[in-house]
This record gives structure tokens, C-alpha cells and sequence, in this order.
């Protein structure tokens, strides 16, 4: 009978054993307190519009050897789905643009800024 190494753990005394916390002191390297400021590093994302109805005519045109005459009404349907992707993307944009804050959760970095100057961070 083979006997796993974990029952005999308790025996090694070179085992590291977990750290108490209140031997170790804290010690703030960096002020902990939110910057009244957001970056825009991340705020590129990679919209994906339209995977459903993309998928659907792709999969219509492989069984019909790619002759586009056949899909008419799948290229409709992605047609009209990019266009009210482009449109209301276009009306974000212009709000944006504008200096409008829409609430909600999606705002961009120029939107959280401007938000975070009229209710600052106390000294």
C-alpha cells in the first residue's frame, strides 16, 4: 500500500510553513487613496459586431459553393444588422464628442475624467 507524502509532511521541518500576519508590519509604499484620473490605455477594445448573422452566411455560403445569388436574404439580415451597429456607434461617438455623460456603466476614459474633476478625491 503506497502511503501519499502529505501524511508525513508534518514530519519535515524544512516545509515552509505559512506566515503569520502579525509578525509581518505594512508598510504603504504607495498613498492608498484612488488618482483623480483614469487612463486611456485600455479603452481600445476590439468590437465584435454582428458574429451571429456573420456566422449564419458563412455557413449558408459553404453549402451553397460560395454563390451569393442563394444567400440573398442572410446578406440582408447582416446588412441591416452592421448598419445599426455603424449608426449607434456613430451616436456614441457624437455624444462623446459633444462632452455629454450618459448614465449607465459604459463610459469611456474622457467621460470618467471629466466625472471624477466635479467630485474629486479629498487631500
Amino acid at each position: 500500500m503506497r502511503v501519499p507524502s502529505a501524511v508525513f509532511a508534518y514530519k519535515n521541518r524544512d516545509a515552509r510553513a505559512p506566515q503569520k500576519e502579525h509578525n509581518v508590519p505594512f508598510q504603504e509604499i504607495l498613498p492608498l487613496r484612488l488618482k483623480n484620473r483614469v487612463s486611456g490605455k485600455l479603452d481600445s477594445t476590439s468590437d465584435v459586431a454582428c458574429l451571429q448573422e456573420m456566422g449564419v452566411l458563412f455557413a449558408c455560403l459553404k453549402d451553397n459553393d460560395f454563390v451569393e445569388k442563394y444567400c440573398n436574404r442572410e446578406i440582408q439580415q447582416f446588412q441591416k444588422c452592421y448598419k445599426m451597429y455603424a449608426d449607434k456607434k456613430f451616436e456614441a461617438k457624437k455624444t462623446v464628442n459633444q462632452g455629454i455623460i450618459t448614465p449607465g456603466k459604459n463610459l469611456n476614459y474622457k467621460q470618467l475624467n471629466k466625472y471624477m474633476r466635479r467630485f474629486p478625491n479629498p487631500e
